[in-house]
């Protein structure tokens, strides 16, 4: 009885340790496709109240959860990105663009990473320009709306927008179709 008490003992171990192990290695190779891990882990250490309730591990797991999906939702900024540069023929407006979209990646996951106590940048922010970025795609109107969005993450990051402004509304007005009015 004591040896197999002893034996499940150490499996659990063994799996927490591989667990662990598995979630370092994530983050040991960090994709070539993304801003530094560098440059996360000097903004996680620049946050001292941030750091006194998370760990460098999970906030780096969750920017990078932000950039390349998850399980629960398998399309990060990166897809993002390259959805919004989809049948954009002029190089010097897919540079723009792609400049913009990597600037406002930035200023989310930086935000958006950390404990939700501390954060300004919340999951249904990221959500309402996700839809926004997608009709904004389908009238046309791709950099305006990156433009919008850019400046509304600068003003969260530095309350001069209040959290609950950032709504569909405020990118693209409802209209009469709207089956969720």
């Amino acid at each position: 009885m004591k040896s197999k008490f002893l034996l499940s003992l150490v499996l659990i171990c063994l799996l927490l340790l591989n667990g662990c192990a598995t979630r370092s290695q994530k983050i040991a190779n960090w994709p070539s496709d993304m801003p530094s891990r560098e440059f996360f882990v000097a903004h996680y250490e620049s946050d001292l109240e941030n750091r006194s309730g998370q760990n460098v591990d999970d906030y780096l797991l969750w920017v990078l959860r932000f950039y390349k999906g998850w399980e629960l939702y398998s399309n990060g900024w990166s897809k993002v990105t390259e959805d919004s540069l989809h049948g954009v023929t002029d190089p010097v407006l897919a540079q723009e663009i792609r400049t913009k979209m990597n600037l406002i990646g930035e200023g989310i996951a930086c935000e958006w990473a950390k404990n939700k106590k501390d954060r300004r940048i919340l999951t249904r922010h990221v959500v309402v320009w996700g839809n926004a970025l997608i009709e904004s795609i389908k009238r046309d109107q791709e950099l305006a709306l990156i433009n919008r969005v850019l400046t509304d993450v600068n003003a969260l990051l530095v309350n001069q927008v209040a959290m609950d402004d950032v709504k569909a509304e405020r990118y693209f007005p409802r209209d009469g179709d709207d089956v969720f009015m």
